[in-house]
């Protein structure tokens, strides 16, 4: 019996286009995008900046079962979860034993929301049943490693330790390059940038960097070995798991900050979103004592102790202060000439409040590579321009703006709760995510309406969106606005069917 990543050769590949695409970033985005235009015909392979890839493959984790979660965690990994939704995921079901591999590593989570002292305010709730109908949180490592094997089998080329510094286009020549710092040249019909909010790729597209704006707010964040969280008795206690049962979370809520836990057998997360004191970056390379995290905690506020205790198993020196930053909504994706295109965060980037980062850069791969299959070789500019239009000008900008709006909807439910209301109604603490983002079919969506947009490009023929909240017509936004609408504590509201 194959194993279930070794089945990838027998993906259904549509016919070889011959365009040659250069990938930069192997991250969730980049894997992705690279799987699914391999799957659609092209020609693809990967450079990344780091030495070796950030997740960890599913041949280090062996089943676990409650009684015995993975030994072979033992030090806090790069990355917690993400939340993942099923617009994204069905592709899965077209990639030969992928989603059986993806089902295997996601969470089932068993949510229980309370207030920071511990008071609860609503649950368990449980997503166990139906979870690939849902958004879902899996794995981050756990997903990119299983991205990464899924990709190296398939014979996609993954180069490491290759930090791009500038991107370029030959018009005539019809190709793109990327250049390390080395000056090492790489080059292809076309340059996919997926190397997130740092990435350079803007000097080629926009000629202006989408400055970014500090949402006043940081996310402390880790991944460890579940093994070390139990043998604190307390935590072995409040987060005990069941055989073949969900996994817990718990959801503590205060003001203008927010504590999450997910514990599985192989892994315990924890996540907390707090005002930013000026120590966090915009990085994962600087690393804290979970100490250090504990005495900064506000000392007016009473946090519940068994979050503190999963908090001080933390192996030292692991916690990421990762520091919340917004960027207006980025109008521009590709470059002048349509050979150098970004996509994930370098296009457009999230709070975690969003749980919509991830899906949208997997919507992203999703697109470009149906446009370039349906574009052909002759036509990959074109192509570009389709599908930022089909993903910016209309259903991605429109689409994606709304998504980000969604994220900064959800934190403010969490930072200003009426406990007492949320203790008549605890449904509505949960994270809020469209069914107009759950539904959505990406690629269904490109080849409805792809000689539509044609001639929108082609000759501005009349093309209408149809992927936003029903009922809500898009109005242009800056992050200043929602900024002062939090400083004031206003609720925002929109019109149209955001549920």
């Amino acid at each position: 019996m194959p194993s279930r990543l070794s089945q990838a050769t027998e993906m259904a590949r549509e016919s070889p286009t011959g365009i040659d695409i250069l990938v930069v970033g192997a991250g969730l985005g980049g894997l992705f995008a690279a799987i699914e235009l391999y799957r659609q015909g092209h020609n693809v392979r990967i450079i990344e900046s780091k030495p070796k890839i950030e997740g960890f493959g599913l041949s280090d984790l062996p089943p676990p079962t409650p009684q015995t979660p993975n030994c072979d965690i033992n030090e806090a990994v790069s990355g917690d979860f993400v939340g993942i939704a099923p617009s994204a995921t069905k592709q899965f079901k077209k990639w030969p034993g992928m989603m059986e591999t993806y089902l295997n590593i996601v969470y089932r989570p068993c949510m229980s929301m309370f207030k920071h002292d511990g008071e609860l305010l609503g649950g368990p709730f449980s997503i166990k049943e139906g979870v690939d109908d849902l958004p879902t949180p899996v794995s981050r490592p756990k997903l990119i490693g299983a991205l990464y094997e899924y990709s190296t089998s398939l014979g996609i080329s993954v180069t490491f330790g290759k930090r791009v510094v500038d991107y370029y286009e030959i018009l005539e020549a019809n190709k793109a390059g990327a250049i390390t710092d080395s000056g090492e040249r790489f080059e292809a019909d076309l340059v996919i940038a997926a190397d997130g909010v740092g990435s350079l790729s803007w000097k080629a597209v926009s000629g202006e960097i989408n400055k970014p704006k500090g949402s006043g707010f940081s996310v402390y964040r880790v991944a460890y070995s579940s093994k070390t969280a139990f043998e604190n008795p307390l935590v072995n206690k409040t987060f005990a798991l069941q055989d073949e049962g969900d996994d817990v979370c718990h959801l503590y809520l205060g003001k203008n900050s927010h504590g999450i836990v997910l514990v599985s057998p192989e892994i315990t997360t924890w996540m907390f979103t707090h005002k930013d004191e000026g120590t966090s970056a915009e990085s994962w390379n600087r690393r804290f004592d979970a100490e250090e995290v504990i005495k900064g905690l506000d000392k007016s506020v009473k946090w519940d102790e068994s979050l503190l205790a999963v908090m001080s198993q933390t192996p030292p020196k692991s916690v990421v202060d990762y520091k919340l930053m917004w960027r207006n909504p980025n109008r521009k994706w590709a470059s002048d000439g349509g050979l150098i295109l970004q996509l994930g965060d370098s296009a457009h980037s999230f709070l975690p409040t969003s749980a919509n980062g991830a899906t949208q850069a997997m919507e992203d791969g999703i697109s470009i590579a149906a446009c370039l299959k349906l574009a052909g070789r002759n036509n990959i500019a074109l192509a570009t321009r389709i599908h930022t239009a089909l993903r910016l000008q209309h259903e991605r900008f429109e689409r994606v703006a709304c998504a980000q709006r969604s994220g900064f909807k959800n934190r403010e439910k969490w930072h200003h709760t009426d406990f007492e209301e949320a203790k008549r109604h605890p449904e509505k603490l949960t994270m809020q995510v469209g069914r107009w983002i759950n539904l959505h079919d990406p690629e269904e969506y490109v080849y409805s309406n792809y000689r539509k947009c044609l001639n929108h490009v082609v000759s501005s023929a009349p093309f209408q969106n149809t992927n936003i909240p029903p009922g809500y017509t898009y109005e242009p936004w800056t992050i200043d606005e929602l900024l002062k609408a939090a400083d004031e504590e206003r609720e925002t509201v929109d019109a149209g069917d955001w549920s």
